[in-house]
């Protein structure tokens, strides 16, 4: 009687041991997929930063007064306003 017991409970102990084997490697897998989606949304960061700064520069590039006075006149035909033409408002 006592050597049956004595069987049970080791192999509930090793049951048990292995659940907590199961459960560290799961725990410790799943560590590493988030560790690859933080990589991935860094990177993508990284990217969109990137593509941000070139898109500003372009931006700046475009609204530059030179730039912006001579499309006004290629577009629209627009010049600069001669010294009686400007009104101040106070």
């Amino acid at each position: 009687m006592r050597g049956k017991r004595l069987w049970k409970q080791v192999a509930v102990l090793l049951v048990i041991g292995l659940l907590l084997a199961g459960a560290q490697v799961w725990i410790r897998l799943q560590i590493i997929a988030v560790g690859y989606t933080i990589s991935d949304a860094r990177q993508l960061v990284q990217t969109l930063d990137g593509q941000r700064q070139v898109l500003e520069g372009e931006w700046e590039k475009k609204i530059a007064p030179p730039v912006l006075t001579e499309q006004a006149a290629q577009r629209a035909g627009l010049t600069a306003p001669l010294s009686g033409q400007v009104v101040r408002v106070r």
